[in-house]
Parts: structure tokens; C-alpha cells; sequence
């Protein structure tokens, strides 16, 4: 497994979504985070509107700090 620590975005690939509204989240995916059979995940909607997003529920808190982060530097960055 890669060391969480890291900053750089990863993509896994692509997935198909089946007649029944499934997918298959790749196994690197899976390893990176931890996931494991019977394991919950937040399906939340991206706020562009475009895709979701898939978090672990216990996660969800450093998920919100780092966009708040995000917020707060691109707000410093356009005065």
C-alpha cells in the first residue's frame, strides 16, 4: 500500500457501470484506502455536478478539512 501521506491525486482507471447501477472500484483503489469486503462508503454528488465522490465514513472529517483548506488558500490567492 502507498504511504497515505501522499499529496499527489491518483487515478486507478475506469469503470463501467453495469444495468444494475454497480461498479467495480479497482483493486489498487481498494489497497490505497483500505477498503475491504462489506466495508460502508459515502456516495456523495462532486460540486461541479460532473461525477461522485467515494469516502470511507471515517474519513469524511479530514476530507472536509482539506477542501476547507483548498477554500481558504484559493481565497487568499484571488484578493
Amino acid at each position: 500500500m502507498r504511504s497515505s501521506k501522499s499529496k499527489k491525486t491518483s487515478i486507478f482507471g475506469m469503470v463501467t457501470v453495469n444495468d444494475k447501477g454497480q461498479i467495480v472500484i479497482p483493486s489498487d483503489a481498494r489497497s490505497e484506502i483500505g477498503l475491504e469486503s462489506g466495508d460502508k462508503l459515502l456516495v456523495m454528488l462532486h460540486p461541479s455536478h460532473v461525477g461522485v465522490t467515494l469516502i470511507k465514513p471515517d474519513g469524511l472529517e479530514k476530507f472536509a478539512n482539506q477542501m476547507l483548506r483548498h477554500i481558504n488558500s484559493a481565497k487568499v490567492v484571488n484578493k
